[in-house]
């Protein structure tokens, strides 16, 4: 066995914590006075008044990463040292034209650059989704139940940004609800696919609803842009990584977010990182289930190259990646989405294992978790499936009728969690004694109007999916477990919380997010128990503390993020948050200063 191997087995031995949680003591994001600064300076309005929680961006033209800061209350930026070069600096935010300047950055040198934002009155495509769902008018019951049939049956698989940017008449949004109620997740509509049960069940009413509200006559919002980041929240630096598609180092995805005023982009080059994970020596590794020629990449943070992994199909085509973790060994498990089977790659040795499921088990090519003994588990159509790695042996487990089987998590015990987001159900498998039972969640609660008839039937008697619900619907989706305190976390995506599940007790506590309409989609949690969320809707990333039971929202400097996983790495101080852009081609890095005035 080589040393690193060997090392590897240690760090994997608590598996209460993440991968690296020990393996780099030191912060990677270098902390220095402020004086020290190689780039520095103010953001003002036209009129003079210094801006606070305003993002500021440096890009080197010879990198292929961004850097952003946010303003302090004086209005001032601090970047952190930045090598030499020719640097694009832009600043922007909601309400205000982006301004940029070019800049000369000597290997000792010191810059400062003031910036002046004007008033933007158009700013609506400024916005992210959670922003435009603020917008949508709720003055009645009526206006109230659409916005949120609206909500759970348009954005399942996108932000309403990417919608509500656009105006049509009732006949128009007509024909874009027949087109999306066959359409893939992926991006493409099957010829013959049965239509979405509840997206065709609302269509009347969406289509009604959508021409009135965004139709092509007078706009009926009104226009609620969030507060800017303010105290902790803008004392954050974070690093956007352009990916590269395989073979084409110089390749950039043109409209990828960067520009607010441009809105939220089409999702149609900017598909790829889909989860990360986080080795010993700090590189992200990522799986991609959509780029050509690339079934794993791995990014160095330091210079921002990208290596790329194909394991190849019969076709030579490359074998696509969902989800993926770290074993005690070191080795990456990752879900296959081409054969539907847990799939092991050697970081060190570059080879793929496969681990071919026996006939008659269903495909599983989504989502993936380890429980403390190693086991490799798999949801799929009609529960999840054990894998063993040593012998190679698969036990399956079937949970009953289900609308839908989506993510996994073990806690203390081993003891499985399945999410079931076509439902309010959370199925619960006691792999030790063989038994599947369920845990039944109240029904989501309306919000000043009252659940329809239509409602109830589609809720009873239809087939729904993670991506679509009538206003009943919590929607549990991605989760995680504190195994430290035998805690498993839930995000309801459709009822805008976060669920707090005891496992032995089945005691279940639900905390409303800071903003509706945000959609909480995955969560992590850290060395200090505290639980960190991607919202598909909001282009921000939450933080709860479970001690004081708050949310902290820090935000992205991309427009159309739709981020599916979240990752912490431990090992610096305080922990670093990882993020795959997956709209937008990008990975980004969230890195906390340790005192307000440190750049």
């Amino acid at each position: 066995m080589s040393r690193s191997k060997a090392l590897s087995l240690i760090l994997f031995g608590l598996l209460i914590l993440p991968f690296g949680v020990f393996c780099r003591a030191e912060n990677i994001f270098a902390q220095s006075g402020a004086a020290n600064a190689a780039l520095s300076g103010t953001v003002k309005s036209s009129g003079g008044k210094l801006l606070e929680g305003v993002g500021v961006s440096a890009r080197n033209a010879g990198e292929t990463f961004t850097t952003t800061v946010y303003t302090d209350p004086a209005g001032r930026y601090f970047f952190p040292p930045l090598s030499a070069g020719q640097y694009k600096i832009w600043a922007q935010s909601v309400g205000f034209e982006m301004t940029s300047a070019q800049v000369e950055l000597a290997s000792a040198g010191k810059k400062q650059v003031e910036l002046t934002l004007l008033n933007f009155p158009d700013f609506q495509k400024q916005f992210s989704g959670t922003e435009w769902a603020e917008s949508l008018p709720e003055d009645t019951p009526d206006d109230r139940r659409m916005k949120t049939v609206f909500i759970n049956n348009c954005s399942g698989c996108h932000e309403v940004s990417f919608l509500l940017q656009n105006k049509f008449d009732a006949a128009g949004w007509g024909k874009i609800i027949n087109l999306m109620q066959t359409m893939q997740s992926i991006g493409y509509a099957i010829p013959g696919a049965t239509a979405d049960a509840s997206i065709h069940a609302y269509k009347p009413e969406l289509a009604e609803y959508l021409g009135r509200v965004r139709g092509p006559g007078t706009s009926a919002l009104t226009l609620r842009p969030l507060p800017r980041p303010t105290g902790e929240a803008a004392q954050i630096v974070i690093t956007e990584y352009d990916l590269p598609r395989p073979g084409e180092t110089d390749w950039v995805m043109k409209h990828n977010g960067a520009d607010w005023s441009e809105g939220t982009p089409s999702r149609y080059d900017g598909r790829a990182a889909h989860d990360v994970a986080i080795d010993a020596g700090g590189a992200v590794w990522f799986a991609d289930d959509a780029t050509p020629g690339r079934t794993l990449g791995k990014l160095d943070p330091r210079t921002g190259r990208v290596a790329d992994y194909k394991l190849a199909d019969a076709q030579n085509n490359a074998e696509v990646s969902h989800a993926l973790v770290f074993d005690r060994k070191g080795n990456i498990w990752f879900s296959n989405g081409t054969t539907g089977s847990p799939t092991m790659f050697d970081p060190e040795t570059g080879k793929f294992s496969r681990f071919p499921r026996p006939e008659g088990f269903p495909f599983s090519g989504d989502f993936i978790a380890l429980d403390s003994k190693g086991n490799v588990w798999s949801p799929h159509r009609e529960g999840a499936y054990k894998l063993d790695p040593i012998t190679g042996k698969y036990t399956n487990y079937a949970v009953g009728p289900a609308k839908a089987n989506y993510d996994l998590t073990a806690d203390q015990d081993d003891n499985v969690w399945v999410s079931q987001p076509g439902g309010n159900r959370m199925a619960h498998i006691d792999a030790k004694a063989g038994k599947v039972d369920t845990l039944l969640l109240d029904p989501a609660a309306p919000q000043g109007f009252e659940i329809t008839e239509e409602d109830r039937n589609i809720s009873a008697n239809l087939w729904l999916t993670p991506n679509t619900a009538t206003p009943l619907e919590k929607g549990p989706r991605r989760s995680a477990t504190d195994r430290e305190t035998n805690t498993v976390w839930v995000c309801e995506f459709f009822a805008d919380r976060l669920a707090k599940i005891d496992p032995r007790t089945r005691k279940v506590i639900e905390y409303p997010l800071s903003h509706r309409f945000s959609q909480p989609y995955a969560a992590t949690v850290d060395n200090n128990h505290r639980v960190w969320i991607t919202m598909l809707n909001s282009d921000r990333v939450a933080r709860f503390d479970p001690a004081t039971e708050t949310f902290t929202e820090f935000q992205l400097p991309t427009r159309g993020t739709e981020i599916r996983h979240i990752q912490v790495d431990n090992s610096t101080n305080p922990p670093t948050v990882w993020l795959p852009y997956d709209r937008t081609n990008k990975i980004a890095r969230i890195q906390f200063r340790t005192s307000p005035g440190t750049p």
